[in-house]
């Protein structure tokens, strides 16, 4: 089996995003909560997609504690596979670190430019950033439990998940792939009624599913040797319709404008992240 690394990369959203005296962050406040973001970062041990994706979640951390007014600190996992396929999936991860704060709805790249400065190269990205934010608190006393039958499946295993709320919910499972397609998989067409009980177990697929000879079945995509992906369970103490089979992008903004409007003590998630081998 090949080796897997998992890091935890912490960003630091104002310590990292000034670099000397001529290279700093700059925000500006638009109309209708929206924020114009300045952002450089050091381009150093990582490679240019890195360090643009890194600026983005810069920006939107730094869009987020001035609409909120207070420090926010991000946290990104990363999750890389060791081989000629590496992939690097962060995803729906840091969007659960951002509800009780503050959500970014939309996000806009106005510039982007390369800079050298004292033999150093940095990347600058000028961002439109809108940022919405959930009403109340969450409540303490609404928690999920939720685990997979596996954390490394190989090529063709099944996928069996299971969920224990604390409290009465309807629940939503969504799962997000390496091509950045999502896909709603409960409800479903055969099992449309999505209310469990406070500390009922809620598995899927469920003794029923699998009379019916219904499967969730891991699958490499052709020009992969490892992967990962992620399911995203959602909890929500009223009946919230929600469905996605997209683009991530389309789906990222869609949960983003969706959550937004659910009271922050409304709602629960948990996201579980697993890797493929093939055989």
């Amino acid at each position: 089996m090949k080796k897997f690394i998992l890091t935890l990369i912490i960003l630091f959203s104002i310590a990292i995003c000034c670099y000397g005296n001529n290279i700093k962050s700059e925000i500006e406040k638009l109309p209708d909560d929206w924020y114009l973001v300045k952002v450089p970062i050091l381009v150093e041990n990582i490679t240019p997609e890195e360090a643009r994706d890194r600026v983005i979640q810069i920006a939107c951390n730094m869009a987020i504690e001035e609409f909120v007014g207070i420090e926010v600190t991000g946290r990104t996992s990363l999750i890389q596979a060791e081989s000629n396929n590496a992939i690097t999936m962060d995803h729906f991860s840091k969007l659960t670190n951002q509800t009780s704060c503050g959500i970014i709805l939309e996000k806009e790249i106005i510039e982007e430019e390369n800079l050298t400065q004292n033999k150093h190269i940095y990347k600058i990205l000028t961002l439109k950033v809108k940022v919405g934010k959930q009403s109340g608190e969450d409540d303490p006393y609404f928690t999920l439990d939720a685990s997979l039958n596996k954390d490394y499946y190989q090529d063709g295993d099944q996928l069996f998940l299971v969920v224990k709320p604390s409290r009465d919910c309807y629940i939503t499972v969504l799962n997000i792939m390496s091509d950045e397609n999502v896909a709603t998989l409960f409800p479903n067409e055969f099992r449309n009624d999505n209310f469990v009980k406070a500390n009922e177990m809620f598995r899927l697929p469920n003794e029923n599913d699998t009379k019916l000879g219904i499967k969730f079945i891991v699958g490499l995509l052709p020009d992969k040797e490892e992967d990962s992906e992620i399911l995203k369970i959602i909890a929500t103490k009223e009946p919230l319709s929600f469905s996605i089979n997209s683009d991530y992008k389309t789906a990222y903004e869609s949960l983003q404008n969706w959550l937004v409007k659910i009271p922050r003590n409304e709602v629960e998630e948990v996201d579980l992240q697993y890797f493929i081998i093939g055989k």
